[in-house]
């Protein structure tokens, strides 16, 4: 079964907030761009089955709001510390605990971890160049790297999947 990974790092935030990182909200324009990503999404048929999603706020309304975007109101949502706490290990270890039966997954997290993580499963021979370039280079908010594959999500790995496009929405 091909199967497609998403892995989407959150749209703009406020700089700080009272209440720690952890909390940091969304502005005006974070919420725009992660309309527009979302719609970018549709129209790329990149509706996910499942997304994963990190507890911090600024992921949590990111992720709302794409699920808008893309005219998506039934998509289940796994919420998981980990993907703010663990790095790209972390969002590893939770789109490896994906059911078998799914086929696209989004995953909304943070930075390195995003880059990172499409870095190490992207097989340079298979995957778009300008794409890993980009990568490479830096992860904007607000940015989709869409990787697909054709193992099982438990056994995902280092060079296991195809990076086929990088989008950065902007609203």
């Amino acid at each position: 079964m091909a199967r497609t990974l998403v892995l989407i790092r959150h749209a703009k935030t406020e700089r700080t907030h009272p209440g720690g990182d952890h909390e940091r909200e969304l502005v005006d324009r974070g919420g725009a761009d992660a309309l527009a990503l979302g719609r970018w999404l549709a129209d790329e048929e990149l509706l996910p089955d499942l997304v994963l999603v990190s507890t911090a706020a600024r992921a949590r309304q990111t992720t709302d709001h794409l699920l808008v975007g893309a005219g998506v109101d039934d998509a289940e949502v796994w919420a998981g510390r980990a993907l703010y706490e663990r790095g790209a290990q972390g969002v590893l270890e939770a789109v490896r605990e994906t059911p078998e039966g799914v086929g696209t997954v989004w995953a909304v997290g943070h930075e390195p971890s995003i880059s990172t993580l499409t870095l190490t499963l992207a097989d340079e021979t298979a995957s778009a160049g300008t794409a890993l370039a980009s990568v490479r280079d830096h992860v904007p908010t607000g940015t989709a790297a869409v990787l697909t594959l054709d193992g099982a999500w438990a056994e995902l790995g280092q060079g296991m999947a195809r990076l086929a496009a990088v989008h950065t929405a902007r609203g």
